[in-house]
Parts: structure tokens; sequence; C-alpha cells
């Protein structure tokens, strides 16, 4: 069955693609073919190898089909034909994953731009006495390539041919060298996906030995939680990162965020900006925090921490700036409306008195819901999204368990370098429990310049709440305990020095 094309994302859709600041490491671009997921180009050093054979494999669930399909659109969207042979699922499947992440291919296929060919082995008609005919497969490939100018190729479940050979008298594991070979004399960049089934590698293992580069998807399951990581296992001809990376796929397509690809290159700014609070501001040194630093408040259930993380989003907004608002604990529409009992007013609207209006939005995540890395990697991407000048993760000690695990810590880490070194205050909020004595249990306090930690006191029959600077980087800073208050008109600083 022979299926043509593709839809583009729409102009609009396009030209609001996200975009981080990877540094791609030095190659020769002209020996790389751009996937369109940055963080994977990356990790590629630039792409697939142009004209030569890429295999994919990974269990099932891990993306395989994502990856493909994400990258054989990249390729129409900029020029480049293709064809996608599918040994697994029928064509209209695959269209309609492709639609479904926003990758319309029936546009492409109408205008002859991309051929699907449907290659699931039917034994009755592949096989001739004991051979299976895979010269004529072959050639309806080559005609495909020729007839659309093809110069991406996506062979998606190749082990699905593993059928065809069952009673031939030959197998699967000699004809792969002969198709890689075949591949590469055709001269297109090809991404090859195979499974992970039980004793697949050992068996058919030879595909990792004559593939130019060799990609592995993979699923883990940690404390019932699920994660998904890639790793390049070999590329022939250049670099690549070695390590492993975690990944999200979900409706809005793939997410890819190199673990080393947030070098420490951030800027040293000298212009100060306010917390929203009069007192605070005096406390450090009279200004606020430096632009594009990292802010802290700590303490106990009830002692004003979303109020002062909202204190700095309300003031960042008036000022015409751009604030995403992470929400772990409430939904947007009781954060809204516990913080008008303060006065302050976070519903998000743009604010019409300046310049530059700015925009807050608040984005709840069940901390429950999901592992840590993909908390994180949701986080990133909504950074990468939206361009926030302040981003404020409230309470990231929500998370719990799931940033003490190594691979979250190191993820949360780097979330924290990646907002510096793109000039991008941050705020974050921690709840310190009841019998903690008012120690963080966080271990990030090298990553923050600012850590304000407020304290709850009862005595004589009242209530008294206490913050303390416990370190304020490149400031003068107060020395000195003060007692706020919480009322109608927000956080009131008592005295100060």
């Amino acid at each position: 069955m022979d299926l043509g094309k593709g839809n583009p994302p729409d102009s609009d859709q396009a030209a609001a693609a996200p975009h981080l600041p990877f540094a791609t490491p030095s190659e020769n671009p002209a020996a790389a073919s751009a996937t369109g997921i940055e963080g994977l180009d990356f990790i590629l050093h630039g792409g697939l190898p142009r004209s030569r054979p890429t295999l994919l494999r990974g269990g099932p669930g891990t993306g395989k089909t994502v990856f493909a399909l994400t990258i054989l659109c990249h390729g129409l969207i900029n020029g480049e034909p293709g064809v996608l042979v599918t040994f697994d699922e029928a064509p209209q499947a695959l269209l309609h994953h492709g639609k479904v992440l926003g990758l319309d291919l029936s546009q492409y296929t109408a205008q002859g731009k991309v051929r699907i060919l449907d290659m699931r082995p039917i034994r009755g008609d592949v096989v001739t006495g004991e051979t299976f005919e895979l010269t004529a497969v072959l050639a309806r490939i080559r005609h495909a390539l020729e007839q659309t100018g093809a110069q991406r190729l996506v062979i998606d479940g190749i082990d699905g041919m593993e059928e065809a050979f069952i009673g031939t008298g030959t197998g699967l594991r000699n004809e792969l060298s002969r198709i890689f070979d075949w591949l590469r004399e055709c001269g297109r960049t090809t991404l090859i996906t195979a499974g992970e089934r039980t004793d697949f590698s050992r068996q058919y293992g030879v595909e990792d030995y004559v593939a130019d580069c060799v990609i592995e998807l993979k699923q883990e399951l940690n404390n019932r939680s699920m994660s998904r990581l890639l790793r390049v296992i070999k590329k022939r001809g250049g670099g690549h990162e070695s390590n492993e990376f975690p990944f999200l796929v979900d409706h809005e397509g793939i997410f890819v965020l190199p673990v080393t690809g947030t070098k420490l290159r951030s800027c040293a700014a000298t212009q100060r900006i306010s917390t929203g609070i009069s007192g605070l501001d005096r406390m450090l040194g009279g200004q606020g925090p430096y632009l594009g630093g990292t802010l802290m408040y700590s303490g106990q259930s009830g002692t004003g921490k979303t109020t002062f993380a909202a204190h700095f989003a309300h003031a960042a907004f008036l000022r015409g700036e751009n604030v995403l608002y992470v929400s772990f604990e409430e939904g947007a529409a009781e954060l809204v409306r516990n913080q008008s009992s303060i006065g302050l007013d976070l519903n998000g609207c743009p604010n019409p008195g300046g310049t530059h209006p700015g925009k807050l939005l608040l984005k709840p995540i069940l901390a429950a819901e999901l592992g840590g890395e993909e908390h994180l990697l949701r986080v990133m991407r909504l950074v990468q999204r939206h361009q926030p000048s302040v981003v404020i993760l409230d309470p990231v000690s929500a998370l719990g368990n799931k940033l003490k695990e190594m691979n979250s810590k190191a993820l949360m880490l780097r979330l924290l370098h990646m907002l510096k070194n793109q000039g991008v205050t941050t705020v974050i909020t921690e709840l310190l429990g009841d019998g903690s004595n008012e120690v963080s249990s966080l271990d990030i306090s090298s990553m923050i310049d600012v850590w304000v930690k407020l304290i709850r006191r009862e005595r004589e029959g009242r209530l008294h709440r206490l913050l303390s600077v416990v370190k304020a980087r490149g400031m003068a800073t107060a020395d000195y305990v003060s007692e706020f208050t919480l009322s109608g008109n927000g956080v009131t600083i008592q005295g100060g020095r």
C-alpha cells in the first residue's frame, strides 16, 4: 500500500517553536543530517550520519516510531522528500499516530513528497519455494526512492521481517549485512527501527556492528515511576555524547535535554531587582537580589513560603516581565484565590500599565503524578516554550523522595544551571518538616544565590513568624532576624536596622 505525505505544522506554530541555546559541538555540518529534535542533534554532534544507515532500537513504548516520524517530517518541512517503509504497523495507523503529534503526513503524500510502503510480511506472497524474496523488497524500496527523489528513508520495525524467514532455510541475521550494505549504496540518510524482543540482540545483534550509528531507547521503573532514557552507542566518523539522557514522549512530541548540554557560562549581572517586599529588599542590601540569580525560601508549614514567592512573581509581572509560576501543590484557581486574600492579583492578565506588558503563566503540575526526571523535563520544556524572565517552583520539595534519587537530583541541579545560563531569575520554595530542626534536605544549596529561611515560633499564646537571610552572594545582607506579618496588604516586615 502506497500512501503519500504529511502536513507540516502551521506557520504560526513553527514560528513559535521553542528554542534552548544548546551549543552543538563543532562538527562538519555536511556530514550530519539534522533530526529536528534539538537535544538529540546536540547529543549526536549535529545529527544522523548523512547518507548512511542509523539503527534506533528499543523495547515497546520507548518511542521508536515517534522518533522516526519526527525525523522524517523534519526533512519534509525542510524540502527533503522521504520514504517510509513499515514492517510493523499499517500505514493508516502511522498516519494517525503522526496526526496526533502534529505531524500530518497525508498532505505530503498527496503532493508526492513522501511514500509509505506497506511491507508487512504475508508469507504466502513473499516466499517462493524456500527462499524469501528480499531482492524484490529492496527493488520496491529503490523504486520509491527514485520516484520521490527521497533524501531520507525510514524503515520502521525491520525485525518484523523475522516471521517471513521462519521455515525458509535462511534467517534474518544472515541478511542484515546485505541490507545495510545496500542502504549505503543507495546514499540516503536512513533510520531503521528495531525492537528489543527477548534475546533479539543475542540472536540478531549483528545490526549493532553493521550500522554506522546506533541509538538505544529504554524505559526504567523506579519507585513505580517510569523514565525514558536515550543513549548513543556508536557513531562512525564523528563524535557523540556518551551519557544516558532522559526524554519525554507525549502529545506534544519529543523533548530531549542533554545532561551535558548546559555548560556553566552564565554572565554576572549587576542589575538588582525587587522581591516585591520592601522590608526584604532592605535586608538584601537595599536593592533586592541580582537579576538572573536563584533565590530559595525555606520554612515549615504556615510560614508563608508561597506568599513570598507570589510577591516576587507579582512584582516581576508589574515590571512587564514574563513569569512562569509552576505550582506542585495548588491548582491555578486555588492559588489565585488564596493570594487574593493578601491583596495579590495572580490572574495572569496582561499588565496594561507597562511599556512591555508582562504575562503571568500559572502551571500546576501534580507532584505525585510522574517521576522526578519527567517533572523536571516538563519544567524545562515550559521554560523553552514560554521564555520567561522569572521562574517560580513552588514547592520543589513536593517532589519528595523523587529528588533524592541521584538522577533526579542531578537533573534539578542542571535545571538551575540552565535557568541561570539563560539569565532567568529563579525562585524555589522548600517545605521543612516539623522535625527537621529547620535544616534543608534538598542538598542543592551550592546553586542557591540567596537563601531566606522562614521560621515559625509559638509563644505566649501567639504565633510569631520570623525570617533571616542565610546567604546572599555578592551583596551586603542583614545579620538580624526580623519578624513579619501576613495581612490583607501582603507581607510586612517589622523593624529593621
